[in-house]
């Protein structure tokens, strides 16, 4: 018997971009922890396909603004005129200083200030092209677009910089993974505080991941606790589906195990802010006869699943199996294949639609019809989040 798999995904993804121009104190002085700060960077970045518009006031003549953020090394305001920010990236100024206690990462998205002639300006300072975060009204916003932010590390911490296991001291893969989450909107953006109520989180994909409505910290910057418990996404040699706390609680417990990575959780908490989190789909096959054919696919929990069976790589008629993705690795078996040949494919629709984006072409071209008599001056300061504890082990 002949056996051919497909599997259907989009490419497209999303470029963070990490600057180390603040980095004053020279935290980041080795190729090694470049490599860890870069390695976190690519993974939400691989995981995230929504598209941002380009951000430069020299294609919008009579617009300025001045990009405004925590500076990572010294605990400052931070402004940068004029900064252009490519389409489809975000930037994330990174550095170190004494942070205090426990406290190991501090993090959020940044602000803006502007003067503006058009009236599309402010959106796409807001929303980069998207129409549910572009709204000057914090109650309106249902999505996270923004230019970027900053990161603090604690320059005392004991760190490691593995990207495979958990060793002696703070593991910097945990905690930068927590703090890049907050600069996507976890805890800081106006579309995670419009699904907060009292004590728990509202969002629908949290809840389809949790069960129930998880529970939140007081100030809802986080998860509540270690005992928000969820399914590891399999990354930084973590096996994907593993029993393990949610990344974003306020303190990453080391069980002197594997790293504390984000988890189906924590993936759904950016699908109900805004992002476009489309993982990619692994199938493999765990047996194939002539009687038989197995397969597996790590799972997430916003997404179902279908594995189709066909007899040529054109027409795929049978839906075998559809299944709510529960995070964790899922399975099939084919307990009757075809004598000759069979082809499997296997396709995913997500639970919760993507929210609708405005297209570049319309932001961009309406600048001319949307002219305002005299400048306007709007501004939006940075966020940052409650500082992450993270207990080490020496």
């Amino acid at each position: 018997m002949v056996l051919s798999f497909a599997m259907i995904q989009c490419a497209r993804a999303l470029t963070i971009q990490i600057d180390y121009t603040y980095d004053t104190s020279n935290f980041f002085n080795t190729q090694v922890k470049r490599d860890a700060i870069e390695a976190v960077a690519k993974f939400y970045g691989d995981l995230i396909q929504d598209n941002l518009l380009r951000i430069d006031q020299a294609q919008n003549p009579g617009n300025s603004w001045i990009a405004t953020a925590t500076h990572p090394a010294t605990g400052g305001a931070l402004s940068i005129p004029a900064l252009v920010v490519p389409a489809n990236t975000i930037i994330v100024y990174v550095g170190a200083r004494d942070l205090g206690g426990n406290t190991a990462g501090f993090a959020g998205p940044g602000g803006f200030s502007g003067s503006a002639t058009s009236g599309t300006w402010f959106p796409l300072l807001r929303g980069r092209g998207s129409a549910g975060a572009s709204s000057g009204t914090a109650s309106l916003n249902t999505d996270f677009s923004p230019w970027g932010g900053s990161i603090s590390f604690d320059i005392d911490s004991p760190w490691n910089f593995s990207q495979t296991q958990n060793v002696s001291g703070t593991d910097f893969i945990s905690i930068a993974l927590h703090e890049m989450g907050h600069v996507l909107g976890i805890g800081t953006s106006n579309s995670w505080t419009n699904k907060v109520a009292s004590t728990v989180f509202t969002g629908s994909a949290s809840t389809r991941s949790y069960g129930v409505n998880p529970p939140m910290q007081s100030g809802g910057f986080h998860f509540s606790d270690s005992t928000i418990q969820s399914k590891s996404f399999g990354s930084f040699n973590v096996v994907h589906g593993s029993n393990r706390q949610a990344l974003m609680a306020p303190t990453l417990i080391d069980n002197n195990s594997t790293l504390i990575v984000a988890s189906d959780l924590d993936l759904a908490a950016l699908v109900d802010i805004g992002w476009q989190i489309v993982p990619p789909l692994k199938l493999a096959s765990s047996a194939v006869s002539r009687t038989a054919a197995s397969f597996t696919w790590n799972s997430s929990s916003f997404f179902n699943y279908r594995l189709e069976r066909g007899v040529n790589l054109i027409s795929f008629p049978n839906g075998n199996t559809v299944a709510p993705g529960s995070g964790g690795i899922q399975s099939w078996n084919d307990s009757t294949p075809p004598a000759n040949k069979a082809f499997y494919r296997l396709a995913r629709t997500s639970v919760f639609p993507a929210l609708a984006l405005l297209a570049p072409s319309t932001l961009q071209s309406s600048a001319a019809q949307a002219m305002i008599g005299s400048p306007s001056f709007d501004s939006e300061e940075p966020r940052m989040a409650e500082g992450c504890n993270h207990l080490c082990h020496e």
